[in-house]
């Protein structure tokens, strides 16, 4: 790997670990929540057998969910790991760990075909169960209660996070294939009559020189058609590059000398539309990335956020460091994008631009997935639009 000989990779889960930290942030979820929940399971583990029981018995009573188990004997194993998953849930501990072995359950869920909605009525039947139990205790204080509940909720909510986004996941992964497919086979069959009609372009100026003929007339028609073949075969390409795995060779890139790299590259184009270029390094000397990966990337935000603005525009590019993340944010003054289109910029062949692909913006995002990164976008109309990329960096 370039220049990273030194330097540990970063872990295969590495993006789920940052929504996890992020989540317990946005939850709230904090050591003292823990602590209620552990001090809870003395009180709990007595009725976990009859949770299970509830559990259980409400699946099976339905003939769809059901269909999902292969016998009663799979479920008697499911009883013993429920049992399991309640006792982690209340004496946790509440890290990294603990939320990926989660997501693996959630993932289970998705390979066995059980429906959200299903998920979410099992879900509810442990919870009341729950709260049945910590609500009918004696000598116990409601403010207390209340606390307790409250941490349960937590954990419980926390817990249908982590699920529903293995099943956001795996819908990002369909969404993704789908196309990607399509796109593939049509790729494969264009490229056999795109060479055959190449070939013969090629033979027809041949022959109509060897027939001493004039061929001043026909040149701009020969020369467009040559334009066109080299487009639809240039687009083939990306999409033959798209379909692929994204390669990596990451290393630490000095944060002032990425920007003033981006400023030597596109400073012509800004100029030649009357923009203005800034750019900061707020925190952080270097980045982890693949240096010409992000070039890539970031030719293709320039771009679009060129074509957005109007001229006196200023782009603003900085880059901070925060929660080892390092984060690069592009943002112009540009038109803005409605909010339905902020969610539909990433998919590939979606375009409001008279001669583009749809692919530029598709590739970006795979490109910072492929960095176990996150990328959010916030734009109104007429008041610009801002692309940021967080790139997680090695300990």
């Amino acid at each position: 790997m370039r220049g990273s000989e030194h330097v540990q990779p970063l872990p295969a889960g590495h993006r789920l670990m940052l929504f996890f930290r992020e989540l317990k942030l946005y939850m709230d979820l904090q050591e003292r929540d823990s602590a209620r929940l552990a001090q809870l399971h003395p009180l709990l583990e007595p009725h976990f057998e009859a949770i299970v029981d509830a559990f259980y018995e409400a699946l099976w009573e339905n003939p769809r969910t059901r269909a999902v188990f292969d016998g009663e004997a799979q479920v008697e194993r499911l009883r013993v790991s429920l049992m399991g998953w309640l006792s982690e849930l209340f004496l946790g501990p509440h890290d990294e760990a603990y939320v990926a072995r989660r997501h693996r359950i959630g993932k289970r869920h998705v390979d066995v075909g059980l429906l959200p909605h299903f998920m979410f009525g099992a879900m509810n039947i442990v919870r009341v169960n729950i709260i049945q139990v910590i609500m009918e205790q004696e000598g116990v204080t409601t403010p207390e209660k209340i606390t307790q509940v409250q941490a349960v909720e937590k954990a419980l909510d926390l817990e249908l996070t982590i699920m529903t986004q293995s099943y956001w996941d795996t819908l990002m992964q369909l969404k993704l294939q789908v196309p990607v497919a399509l796109a593939m086979g049509l790729a494969h069959e264009i490229r056999n009559p795109l060479n055959a009609i190449n070939l013969n372009v090629t033979l027809m100026e041949r022959r109509l020189r060897a027939l001493d003929a004039d061929t001043q007339a026909l040149e701009p028609m020969l020369e467009v058609m040559r334009s066109e073949i080299g487009r639809i075969r240039g687009l083939t390409s990306e999409i033959m590059d798209f379909a692929k795995p994204i390669p990596l060779s990451p290393r630490h890139v000095n944060a002032q000398a990425f920007l003033d790299e981006l400023e030597l590259v596109h400073g012509p184009t800004l100029a030649a539309a009357g923009l203005t270029w800034r750019a900061e390094v707020i925190s952080g000397e270097t980045i982890w990335c693949d240096a010409d990966r992000m070039k890539q990337v970031m030719m293709n935000l320039v771009t679009n956020a060129v074509e957005a603005s109007e001229p006196g525009d200023t782009l603003t590019c900085t880059v901070r460091c925060e929660n080892k993340m390092v984060c690069i944010t592009l943002l112009d003054e540009g038109a803005g994008m409605a909010p339905d289109m902020r969610h539909r910029i990433f998919d590939l062949f979606y375009t409001t631009k008279a001669g583009g692909t749809g692919i530029g913006l598709s590739i970006v995002r795979k490109i910072i997935d492929a960095h176990q990164g996150n990328l959010d976008v916030h734009s109104h109309p007429n008041r610009g639009t801002s692309f940021s990329l967080y790139l997680p960096q090695p300990h």
